[in-house]
């Protein structure tokens, strides 16, 4: 509908200044800035398709990053790994599979399959990438399984047995993990908006 929209003003705009100019050219005194008008219309009846391509608004372009955002809310989703980010205190253990989502995402989204056409998109994306590797490799540093091996901690087993108080390092540590989360949830927040606002149209 849009693309119809804008064909249908190209259009107006090519018969209007058309009208424009001969009307000052029957009547003796012609304006040529109708004239310069209806060439730049011309130009952009011609050239439209090509330019929303390069500025990735074009339906092929669209297609393909509409199925890209789609993949994407599936590999790294809201729920539960955005959720536990945002909300986890993490001087408590969480269960590692809620955490599992970011680990993929910085594995598997760094290759050109994985590359938005909309300019503005793709930069956000590579931005947004270099943000969760640097969270992923916090909490690949900071944190150890516990217990069963299904939850992770900054707590360690062998730290626990020992009933003492924590030690600094380990409240460090998760004081590292919140900061970061709490610094990364707001740049995947603001991807997100920015996909719905340009594919969602």
């Amino acid at each position: 509908m849009r693309l119809s929209i804008e064909s249908i003003i190209l259009l107006l705009t090519l018969f209007l200044t058309e009208a424009w100019f001969l009307n000052g050219y029957f009547s003796g005194q012609p304006d040529f800035g109708p004239a310069i008008a209806f060439l730049v219309a011309l130009g952009a009846m011609f050239t439209k398709d090509k330019i929303k391509k390069k500025l990735g608004f074009s339906d092929e372009v669209l297609s393909h990053d509409i199925e890209l955002f789609e993949a994407f809310q599936r590999a790294f989703p809201v729920d539960p790994t955005l959720r536990l980010l945002k909300e986890k205190d993490f001087e408590n253990s969480f269960y590692q599979n809620s955490i599992q989502p970011l680990y993929n995402f910085v594995e598997t989204w760094d290759s050109v399959e994985k590359e938005f056409l909309n300019k503005k998109l793709e930069k956000e994306r590579k931005s947004l990438y270099v943000k969760a590797k640097d969270l992923a490799m916090e909490f690949a540093k900071h944190t150890v399984p516990v217990g069963s091996g299904y939850s992770s901690s900054v707590y360690p087993d062998r730290l626990r047995e020992q009933d003492g108080p924590r030690p600094q390092h380990v409240i460090d540590s998760a004081e590292i993990l919140n900061k970061k989360s709490k610094e990364f949830t707001p740049k995947y927040e603001s991807f997100v908006r920015s996909c719905k606002a340009v594919l969602q149209k």
